[in-house]
């Protein structure tokens, strides 16, 4: 299926691995590979789907765990100083809205059979669009994740710098 208005450009990949095809281009590829071989098509990006859901399921089992264990020691944590408190309610903060963003954002459905397209070229086009917003999700929340990570790590340093009792609450 050739469409003279999305020119294919060859690049060697070896040279930059960051190299990404457009959408366009991509688009183009999946129907050059598959025709307008819509069930096989629609296999593919389920794949896709599920290893995006996946990772996005890893990622919210990371935030449930240190919420869990913010619950347990986050006390001891923010007995320390202002500033462990500050990084402790930071970094849980952070880790919240990355739990946020991967429900809304990645964990959200839309089933690809709801996808707009009165053909298979506009349908992929729509359902790939559909799949990198939820990419991009995926990616805002391990940002978010990181940060929440790295304050609340800044937190337990506070506290292990601090060790003594007395630095402590006394319940």
């Amino acid at each position: 299926m050739q469409d003279a208005t999305l020119p294919l450009i060859i690049v060697d990949m070896r040279s930059d691995p960051d190299l990404h095809l457009t959408p366009d281009l991509e688009m183009r590829r999946i129907l050059d590979m598959y025709g307008d071989d819509f069930p096989n098509i629609m296999l593919m990006l389920e794949r896709q789907f599920g290893v995006l859901h996946n990772r996005a399921q890893v990622l919210l089992t990371l935030c449930g765990i240190v919420i869990s264990t913010t619950g347990f020691s986050g006390r001891i944590i923010a007995g320390t100083n202002v500033l462990a408190q500050v990084l402790v309610i930071g970094g849980v903060g952070f880790i919240l809205l990355s739990a946020a963003v991967v429900v809304w954002g990645v964990l959200h459905l839309r089933w690809l059979t709801m996808q707009y397209g009165p053909d298979t070229q506009t349908w992929l086009a729509t359902s790939l669009a559909y799949r990198d917003k939820k990419t991009n999700s995926y990616r805002l929340a391990i940002l978010l994740l990181l940060v929440g990570l790295t304050l609340y790590c800044g937190a337990i340093s506070v506290m292990l710098l601090y060790p003594h009792v007395d630095g402590l609450p006394a319940r």
